[in-house]
């Protein structure tokens, strides 16, 4: 069932989820460990992402690209894909073009009250805030894994969702910590999203709390 584009809560999805294009860089990093390592999976360098306003570091590839790191720590790989929407149809005679590619961003904000379980939050929160911004999120989730970050609890969804008729994929981990909550997410077209999901679990895998 295809929903109206309604923006009225979880701005940080809208924020997270889809707006790659739109970034802003900060490179006042916190250098406390290795700026590279060798990644264990034999794949090449782990490029470090760290800054003084989060509380923790990761690495990404080192063929992806750092565009945002405040905050919110946005990394892209250069893949992009020009697609084009006629969700405009009615206000303007030539389709929507739009520049997206492949990106992992790490965000962090408070827990709200009620929420104490990651499939909860998940559920009753996160789901639902989705439906008001995207149209045609799949009722299925593809996949729902368990996994740690940092030897905490943590759970992986992956999806598909449509805005103004482009399809995206999503794989989001999402786990909880001192009533805060992590989210990694990766985004991509559905063509793009098998050749790079690998690099999210490089994120996970090498993400450690100061």
């Amino acid at each position: 069932m295809t929903k109206t584009i309604k923006i009225k809560k979880a701005g940080y999805i809208i924020i997270i989820l889809v707006t790659a294009l739109i970034f802003s860089s900060c490179q006042d990093s916190m250098r406390t460990v290795s700026t590279e390592i060798e990644l264990e999976d034999g794949s090449g360098t782990g490029i470090l992402a760290s800054n003084n306003a989060v509380d923790f570091y990761f690495y990404y590839p080192a063929n992806w690209i750092m565009h945002r790191n405040d905050l919110m720590i946005m990394v892209y790989v250069n893949d992009e894909d020009v697609l084009e929407s006629n969700a405009a149809e009615g206000i303007s005679d030539e389709p929507l073009a739009f520049m997206t590619k492949p990106n992992i961003s790490a965000f962090v904000f408070s827990l709200l009250e009620g929420y104490d379980t990651i499939d909860d939050y998940w559920n009753n929160f996160a789901v639902p805030s989705l439906e008001d911004v995207f149209q045609d999120i799949s009722s299925a989730v593809v996949q729902e894994l368990t996994l740690t970050v940092d030897d905490i609890p943590a759970k992986k969804y992956t999806y598909t969702a449509a805005s103004i008729g482009i399809n995206y994929k999503f794989s989001q981990i999402i786990f909880f910590r001192n009533r805060q909550v992590y989210t990694l997410t990766y985004t991509a077209t559905e063509n793009k999203f098998d050749a790079y999901a690998a690099a999210l679990d490089t994120v996970a895998e090498t993400f450690t709390f100061k």
